[in-house]
């Protein structure tokens, strides 16, 4: 009668390892969005809370892309991205606290900046004249980045710091608008503004934009 071959040790541990890879794998695919997400907010709240007076200064000399259709979703790249962007030179931050936001500014719209701030959407402008605008992004999960704007109300405070310069702004006027509409942007004789965007969903290809309004607080 032939004796069967014992099973080689290492077969075993290479069979438990692959169990654990496969395991891992698995536990990654099912909370990949959760840990994207823990990734993002911990990263935004790095570099919000770090940014000094040099680096407001060296944000301000960079040339910001103002080119909305070259930004992008954030993707599974949303990692690698977000270190980028934590060593990008900020030009400020903005914070909500009714909303829980608190979030670094950058210069333009940069694929990247945009993982974990906001970004400003018109060269030149200036913090508390005419209608300072900000872009962010609104993701499925409702705690990160722009997504809370979908709970503003009227009368919370927004307040935006830029430089040596800080505004308070009081939300005014909420609506949404298609992604069309750009006149959202424009200066209204008489009036200091602030204008937030973000998509008015979480949704892949939402093409609709929530527009958040506020005015300056004397």
């Amino acid at each position: 009668m032939a004796q069967s071959k014992p099973q080689r040790p290492w077969l075993k541990w290479a069979e438990r390892v692959l169990l654990v890879l496969l395991l891992l794998v698995g536990l990654t695919l099912v909370f990949s969005s959760q840990i994207e997400s823990y990734w993002i907010q911990w990263q935004s709240h790095q570099k919000v809370t770090n940014i000094s007076q040099q680096e407001v200064k060296r944000g301000e000399q960079q040339t910001g892309t103002y080119n909305y259709k070259n930004v992008q979703a954030v993707s599974e790249n949303a990692i690698v991205q977000s270190e980028k962007a934590r060593k990008t030179d900020a030009i400020g931050s903005i914070e909500i606290p009714a909303l829980k936001i608190n979030l670094p500014i950058f210069k333009g719209l940069n694929s990247e900046n945009l993982t974990i701030g906001a970004g400003t959407m018109k060269p030149e402008q200036k913090l508390g004249e005419g209608n300072y605008t900000l872009a962010g992004h609104h993701m499925q999960n409702p705690d990160v980045l722009f997504s809370p704007l979908a709970k503003a109300q009227k009368d919370q405070v927004v307040t935006v710091k830029a430089g040596k310069q800080t505004c308070r702004y009081r939300i005014t006027k909420i609506k949404v608008v298609p992604e069309t509409d750009v006149s959202v942007l424009n200066d209204v004789p008489g009036k200091k503004l602030l204008t937030l965007v973000t998509c008015a969903s979480g949704n892949p290809g939402e093409t609709r934009r929530l527009i958040v309004t506020g005015e300056l607080m004397k």
